[in-house]
């Protein structure tokens, strides 16, 4: 799973170096990439350089994937940016957080995956993610807060792209 993360961390900075020297030309995101979140994943079709939707061989939607850079690229845990992968089923619910290639601590990113703070929004939409209020993992308090700010920040400017 770190070889994904680290694989979409790198994706995501090239996506938006590409957006930026080549025009309107989307990033595109591998389907291989997002099968570990959607099995049956066929197709991915990119919103802007940090919004995807998820397709079957059907054209079915199975979901969304949400990266948080650049949305939180001011956000800091303890050594830099946060920069988090977020995937939301079909009805918009929170499957999975995960924590993407970063300069965190490892002792510290450990700890926060081991306290379930990912973990703590799934489940629910993006509503009521934005309004439960998460503990930090206690012994990594600033990597937590950059976590839970990084998710923040990426889904309020997700309910900023609904409304357009």
């Amino acid at each position: 799973m770190n070889v994904i993360r680290k694989a979409l961390g790198s994706l995501m900075a090239a996506g938006v170096v590409a957006l930026c020297s080549c025009g309107p030309k989307l990033p595109e995101l591998p389907v291989a990439e997002v099968k570990p979140y959607f099995g049956d994943a066929a197709k991915t079709k990119a919103i802007d350089t940090a919004y995807y939707e998820v397709r079957d061989t059907k054209g079915n939607k199975l979901g969304t994937v949400l990266f948080s850079s650049p949305y939180s690229d001011g956000v800091k845990g303890f050594n830099g940016p946060t920069p988090l992968l977020i995937a939301l089923d079909a009805e918009g619910r929170i499957k999975e957080v995960a924590l993407l290639e970063n300069q965190e601590t490892p002792r510290f990113a450990q700890r926060v995956v081991e306290g379930g703070l990912y973990d703590a929004w799934n489940g629910l939409t993006v509503d009521e993610a934005l309004g439960k209020d998460v503990d930090a993992v206690s012994g990594a308090t600033y990597t937590s807060n950059g976590v839970k700010n990084s998710l923040v920040a990426r889904l309020k400017a997700y309910q900023r792209q609904l409304k357009k």
